[in-house]
């Protein structure tokens, strides 16, 4: 099995890709980096900002990874500020703003930004479709706050509910992740 190293301190995001590129005969390292999250309009540039940030001090291949989370009542508010806005607002305000909106509709969308010499980005992405909830299911719950308010299209319940080797069929970091388990074995690297 080939290493790979994350530059991430988020379990979740590690365990998710981990488990999908084990399929391409990859595993996941992850390092937690001193990595400034610039404030640019998409999450490729912010996936390859961090990528580069992660090469520039560990020297060698790295995966980054940014998320993203659009509501479509609000022009795809918070976008990749999801995190920020979480912390700010937490489940109270994000609950309240789903409450308000006639369009529950909305999406995830993952990057993982993939460099070898810091200089040359390969980005993948994927996207979960579905609805977003005016209540907060399973809070207590080991998984990412927003799946704990989205329920992916064609099923019933919150992300949370979903048994994580569920989840990895459809989400949009296992979709993400899929891609570039592909180009890895298409580039033999």
């Amino acid at each position: 099995m080939k290493k790979l190293v994350l530059a991430t301190a988020n379990k979740h995001k590690v365990r998710e890709i981990d488990a999908v590129l084990r399929g391409y005969g990859y595993s996941i390292n992850s390092v937690k980096l001193n990595i400034i999250e610039p404030d640019f309009d998409s999450l490729e540039e912010v996936a390859e900002a961090k990528a580069r940030q992660a090469f520039e001090q560990l020297r060698k291949p790295v995966i980054a990874e940014d998320t993203g989370v659009y509501f479509s009542a609000y022009h795809s508010f918070p976008g990749q500020l999801a995190k920020r806005v979480y912390l700010g607002i937490g489940f109270r305000g994000l609950t309240t703003l789903i409450k308000l909106a006639k369009n529950k509709k909305g999406y995830f969308k993952t990057v993982i930004s993939f460099t070898k010499d810091g200089r040359h980005f390969h980005t993948f992405s994927g996207k979960l479709y579905g609805r977003f909830l005016g209540k907060v299911v399973k809070p207590q719950k080991d998984r990412l706050p927003y799946e704990k308010i989205f329920v992916p299209e064609g099923f019933s319940k919150a992300l949370a509910e979903i048994d994580i080797g569920e989840k990895n069929k459809i989400s949009h970091r296992a979709v993400a992740a899929r891609k570039f388990g592909k180009w890895l074995k298409k580039n033999k690297y």
